[in-house]
């Protein structure tokens, strides 16, 4: 699986750590992207990106208005060529303070971002996409002749 990670607004060195299928990618400082190729056996798996290492005097607030925050955004995620583009949004953030996010690409409080994928993920974002729009009921039948005309160009 090739992975491409794209934050932005990154603000006052936030750490996070990446992790896909329980192997650990990255622990550190956020950088603006990161590039992986990663071996994944066939199946579901998660990709998750932890906020960590942020105290409560990393948010300053004056007049009662947050004036700095360290934190950051995901702004997309490519997979084996695939932008999940919309399906970004199939996640959820877990907070330590217990409170869960649905569909939040904001990196503020620690906590981690989780998506649900299956590999590899053309199926998955062919799947998904049918069963949140209902609206290609060949979707599977597609992805078997694209998997068969994938194997024959490789031998060629």
């Amino acid at each position: 699986m090739k992975l491409q990670i794209i934050f932005k607004n990154i603000v006052d060195s936030p750490k996070c750590k990446i992790t896909v299928a329980n192997q650990e990618l990255y622990s550190g400082l956020v950088n603006n992207e990161y590039n992986y190729d990663i071996e994944l056996d066939e199946g579901p798996c998660s990709l998750v990106i932890e906020h960590w290492d942020k105290l409560p005097s990393d948010t300053v607030v004056a007049d009662g208005k947050i004036v700095k925050d360290r934190s950051f955004e995901l702004e997309s995620i490519v997979i084996d060529d695939y932008n999940l583009e919309e399906l970004i949004w199939e996640s959820k953030f877990f907070a330590e303070n217990g409170n869960v996010y649905p569909s939040c690409l904001f990196f503020g409080p620690n906590g981690k971002f989780i998506i649900d994928l299956y590999n590899p993920v053309l199926y998955w974002i062919l799947k998904t996409r049918h069963e949140k729009n209902n609206n290609d009921p060949d979707w599977e039948e597609d992805y078997n002749y694209y998997q068969q005309a994938c194997r024959i160009l490789a031998q060629i």
